[in-house]
This record gives C-alpha cells, sequence and structure tokens, in this order.
C-alpha cells in the first residue's frame, strides 16, 4: 500500500512540475508525506518579491534546529539568513535543477541534486552550478527540513 501511495504522489507531482526526482535510494521507498514537503518546499522559493516572503513561506516547513550552510562553510538559522540575504538584495533570476537522488530512511530524507543558477547577490549579477544537500527529519512524527547544504561546484557543469 506504502508503494501505490508513494507511486501516486510521484505520478502527481511529475505532471505538476514540482519533481523530478527519478532516483530512488535508502533503507526505505520513498515516503509520501516526505515528497509532499518537498513539493511545498520547492514551491515557496517561487513567486517571491522578497527574500523575506520567500522564508515566511518555508517557517511552518523547517525544523526550529534548521540550518543553512554556504560556500562559506558558517551555519546561519532560517532567520539570520533572511536577513543576511535581504541585506545583500539576493535574487534568484532563474534557476534549473538537475540529478536529484532521494535517500529515505526510516526518521530521515536527504534529497541531493545539482542545480545552475543565475543570481544576484551584493549587486553582482553571476551564474553558477553547484552541489545542494537537504535533509529532513521527522520529529514529533511529522516530516520538516533541517539543513540546506550548499556544497562545492560539481565536476560536471550544465550549462543553460
Amino acid at each position: 500500500m506504502k508503494r501505490l501511495i508513494a507511486f501516486s504522489v510521484l505520478t502527481v507531482l511529475s505532471f505538476a512540475g514540482y519533481s523530478q526526482i527519478g532516483n530512488y535510494k535508502g533503507t526505505h521507498p520513498p515516503d509520501s508525506a516526505v515528497l509532499l514537503l518537498l513539493k511545498a518546499y520547492g514551491e515557496a522559493f517561487d513567486g517571491n518579491q522578497t527574500v523575506a516572503e520567500r522564508d515566511a513561506k518555508r517557517k511552518s516547513l523547517v525544523s526550529p534546529a534548521y540550518f543553512y550552510h554556504g560556500m562559506d562553510g558558517a551555519p546561519i538559522g532560517l532567520d539570520g539568513l533572511t536577513k543576511r540575504q535581504t541585506k545583500n538584495e539576493f535574487k534568484v533570476l532563474a534557476d534549473s535543477v538537475y540529478d536529484e537522488v532521494l535517500y529515505q530512511y526510516e526518521n530521515m530524507a536527504v534529497l541531493i541534486f545539482k542545480e545552475w543558477q543565475h543570481i544576484r547577490d551584493k549587486g553582482v549579477e553571476k551564474k553558477s552550478v553547484n552541489s545542494v544537500l537537504i535533509l529532513l527529519t521527522r520529529e514529533n512524527g511529522h516530516w520538516k527540513v533541517a539543513a540546506d547544504i550548499i556544497g562545492q561546484k560539481p565536476k560536471t557543469t550544465f550549462d543553460k
């Protein structure tokens, strides 16, 4: 039954254009609640005028102990990230996600992917490719995003 539910959710998400996860690993099949959380989390990044608007949408989806770990190697909580990116006038101008793999475990899930981005940060526009890891945990019976971790530039790049 769980596999049928997961397949149904995947089918709906695929047709809705919210998920292109095509590779699943780990010790458990994809949890439908994890897939729905990832869908909502992805949607929180769309159509925002400000960083504060984006992060207000994410607030209920993240763990109280959520952290973002960027290329600078300094973990920062959601409120700190909102303040920093607002100050830096950060804006995603375009992006594309590819090579997604979801690792599902009993109380943890890890989504890894590569992302091409065209951003503006501190008044400078740049295009780059990053590796990204999103960690999800089950807390008090509910799935939450625990961390966003930006990794090094992948060895293979994606040019848009």
